[in-house]
């Protein structure tokens, strides 16, 4: 763009634009890698010989494949699909081309031509040549021993780590103007396009670009984690699993598997958006039962009433999920949308009672032209903690047929799954828990078999 290269391909494009056809342009839009290596690597030991225990461990490479529709993207941009972009249009949303050069630039021809037109404040998609794909390292250790006949207790070590996820993020943000204009200031969201970096830098050619979301593989994450189980074969008319996890996952940017948006406050610093994973649970517990009544012998009313019922229970339990507050205005002026607002007190109330869970006055709006200092995920919502409930039984109505019975209660003790609460800072119900997970539902449900 600053070299004010032009496509071959369509010589109407914007300098910097360039399609398969021209010089350097792979039928990819990406380079090929051929050299990606993934190692698997394990052992299993047992310390004595007994059968009674053991001793395992692994390390892996494995490489990540993008979905189909995320190379569909960059088609959503001119000759295309010809996207535009308007900060505040003159004639509204009833007529947005209102006072726009040339008038609604739509429809587009199809298939385009060499010649195509192509619109001002357009918006693109850009996936880089360079680009390295994701690949995850992950390595675990673990110990095993059986005590008894029917107990195995295990204690395992897990960690991963993702390198280059694939992140949307903003390539030409609005630049700041920190000074006045004409009596008013030179920074407000309706002359965002204006204040572009391409348009700061030419704004004849500047002026075909808006929003440009570019793939950026630079962000990584890590995961730590304990995992302690204990399990019980089923044995006497019982069997018991459970298991608690402690662990921590950390990034920059989580990956949700699109390019649709930027995933950074500040396009210009990844590393300022580095905390917990928008799924870090830092405790997790588990616990699942199957217990069977036993069958009752000598009372025939007695038996086919009372035998065989079998009741499995599922407890849960987990730490709040992690939320990023939002200042809910854009007052960077970088047409992101992900302004942070600064964090001056204790953020936290947790009042379930009044379902105030954060304190409005520990936090105050980001400054015009600045990013608050609250991180990404750095909050967590209320725990969470749930009981499922299963009852069964078998008939025999015959040697080949059967009967089963199954009575099931979801959130069994009715308790209130409360949800993080509104995150945004400009909103008058900011910190309250607005809404909760479902409350018990209960099913039933018969099966003939034959």
């Amino acid at each position: 763009f600053a070299a004010g290269k032009v496509s071959g391909v369509f010589v109407n494009a914007a300098p910097g634009l360039s399609f398969i056809g021209d010089p350097g342009i792979p039928r990819t839009y990406t380079s090929q890698k051929f050299s990606d290596f993934e190692p698997r690597v394990g052992f299993s030991w047992d310390p004595t010989g007994s059968g009674r225990q053991t001793l395992r461990s692994s390390y892996s490479i494995f490489y990540d494949s993008p979905e189909l529709n995320y190379s569909t993207h960059p088609g959503q941009g001119a000759p295309w699909g010809s996207t535009v972009t308007l900060s505040s249009p003159v004639g509204g949303l009833t007529n947005p081309f209102a006072g726009y050069p040339g008038g609604n630039p739509f429809p587009s021809p199809v298939p385009p031509s060499k010649d195509q037109a192509f619109p001002l404040s357009g918006a693109y998609f850009d996936i880089p040549l360079n680009l390295q794909p994701t690949y995850a390292q992950e390595w675990d250790f673990s110990y095993q021993r059986q005590i008894g006949a029917n107990w195995l207790f295990t204690a395992t070590y897990l960690g991963n780590k993702t390198t280059h996820s694939w992140v949307g993020t903003e390539a030409n943000p609005g630049v700041y103007i920190p000074c006045t204009c004409s009596g008013k200031a030179c920074s407000t969201t309706a002359n965002l396009n204006q204040r572009c970096v391409g348009d700061r830098q030419n704004p004849g050619t500047g002026a075909y670009y808006s929003t440009m979301a570019r793939s950026d593989g630079g962000a990584n994450s890590e995961y730590n984690g304990l995992l302690f189980s204990a399990r019980r074969r089923f044995s006497n008319n019982y069997t018991i699993l459970a298991n608690y996890t402690y662990s921590h996952c950390i990034s920059e940017a989580n990956f949700v598997g699109e390019l649709a948006g930027p995933g950074y406050q500040n396009p210009y610093n990844r590393n300022a958006d580095r905390g917990n994973c928008a799924f870090d649970l830092r405790h997790v517990f588990n616990l699942s039962l199957v217990a069977r009544a036993p069958a009752i012998r000598g009372n025939r009313v007695a038996t086919v009433l009372l035998s065989n019922w079998q009741i499995a229970p599922i407890v849960s339990v987990r730490s709040g999920s992690p939320f990023t507050p939002l200042s809910g205005v854009d007052n960077s002026m970088t047409g992101i949308g992900l302004d942070r607002p600064n964090v001056v007190g204790d953020p936290y109330v947790r009042d379930t009672n009044r379902l105030l869970w954060l304190s409005p006055l520990a936090f105050t709006p980001n400054q015009a032209g600045t990013f608050g200092n609250a991180g990404a995920y750095s909050l967590s919502g209320p725990g969470y903690f749930d009981v499922d409930l299963a009852i069964s039984r078998v008939f025999s109505v015959h040697e080949t047929q059967r009967l089963e019975a199954r009575f099931e209660a979801f959130n069994s003790t009715n308790h209130v799954h409360l949800a993080t609460p509104v995150a945004t800072e400009n909103n008058a119900r900011f910190g309250q828990i607005t809404s909760a997970g479902d409350p018990r539902i209960l099913q039933f449900a018969m099966k003939y078999q034959f």
